[in-house]
């Protein structure tokens, strides 16, 4: 279970979970106070032992639900970003909860999860989002397996529905070019310029600060990714290792962002301190962080007021990854440049794309074997 330590009057206090009520809501419990940080550090440590052993020990007897809830806690929070824990959270509250939350742990057998997939595809959830939801399943229980709390894991055992292949649809460089400028004059023209030219997901466009820019050098180092949580607007790590990575900035972003950076100084002047306390690239004209729903309420009005493709923000940085293969554009650098984890992932994902590149191959067997 997790637990804080809090200053209150120059004492120190503890604040940990101790399970959830009749509501569903987690309790919590205060315990204080000390003279020291270490001192309530090192209690609270004692009490989340506690209680962490107090479950193992009822293992044999907890529900799906009690320990699948017990894990998202311990194992998921600490270890997540909030974006992956809140898909998480949903799949464990939404999906498997309801169903078989109620089957003690170690009496769950395949054919209960079977079931469990099957009723969800029949209630129109696509194969790649009942995917997803075994993904977070077996991975759970396999955790249960290397505690011992259970001798095998049922979710290996169980035919999962194929993923539902997504295609994404792209914008011509013409349309690219549209968009660009219908945006001008409007908040959402940086996030969208930095996704077509630099294949920036939106998190990265609107985690981007001033720190990790620089306009001598022309380059943008990705060291952010913006997303919300119940705290409100953060800044968490980048999604992968290879997700930190620096660009070359093209001119038409080195200009935009010299351009924005001086709006923002004016802005800065004018509202004070509280203005842009994140010192964001990417942010509303009042200085406060963008919220996704403001960007895709901007953004798909501009597409619609345009006659352009109803396309998804995310399809702007496929978009971007298109054009450059096209164009000739190794795929090892666009790998690079987008931060994929391996080459691989860009080779499946713009397949269609590659093998239109082929036609430089043949011209070369053609010229080759014109004579034959």
């Amino acid at each position: 279970m997790q637990g804080s330590v809090t200053k209150k009057r120059e004492r120190w206090y503890i604040r940990y979970y101790i399970g959830k009520d009749e509501n569903g809501k987690w309790k919590q419990k205060w315990e204080g106070s000390w003279a020291t940080k270490k001192e309530a550090e090192k209690v609270l440590r004692s009490r989340v032992d506690e209680l962490e052993n107090a479950f193992e020990r009822k293992a044999d007897n907890s529900t799906v639900e009690v320990f699948l809830l017990h894990w998202l806690d311990t194992y998921c929070k600490p270890r997540l970003a909030d974006n992956t824990l809140r898909g998480y959270t949903v799949n464990i509250e939404n999906h498997i909860i309801p169903y078989i939350g109620s089957i003690k742990l170690n009496r769950l057998q395949p054919k209960d999860i079977q079931k469990l997939y099957d009723t969800l595809i029949s209630q129109g959830l696509s194969g790649t989002t009942v995917r997803y939801v075994h993904n977070n399943l077996h991975r759970a229980l396999q955790s249960a397996v290397k505690q011992q709390i259970i001798s095998r894991n049922p979710a290996e055992l169980v035919d999962v529905p194929t993923i539902s292949r997504y295609e994404a649809t792209t914008l011509t460089p013409e349309q690219a070019v549209t968009l660009v400028q219908a945006c001008e004059g409007h908040e959402v023209y940086l996030p969208v310029l930095l996704a077509l030219t630099l294949g920036l997901r939106r998190g990265e466009a609107l985690g981007l600060q001033w720190s990790d820019i620089d306009l001598k050098r022309k380059t943008v180092t990705i060291n952010h990714s913006a997303s919300y949580n119940n705290d409100g607007f953060v800044l968490n790590a980048p999604k992968t290792k290879n997700s930190r990575r620096t660009l070359l900035l093209p001119d038409v972003v080195a200009a935009a962002l010299v351009k924005v950076q001086a709006q923002q100084a004016a802005q800065s002047k004018i509202l004070g301190e509280e203005y842009n306390q994140y010192n964001l690239v990417c942010c509303r004209i009042d200085g406060k962080p963008y919220s996704t729903n403001a960007l895709q309420h901007q953004y798909r009005d501009i597409l619609k007021a345009n006659n352009l493709p109803a396309i998804r923000f995310h399809d702007l940085r496929h978009t971007n990854a298109t054009l450059m293969l096209r164009n000739k554009v190794p795929a090892k650098i666009v790998s690079s440049m987008l931060g994929h984890s391996s080459i691989g992932i860009t080779m499946d994902t713009y397949s269609h794309v590659i093998t239109e590149m082929q036609d430089c191959a043949t011209d070369v067997m053609n010229t080759l074997f014109h004579d034959v």
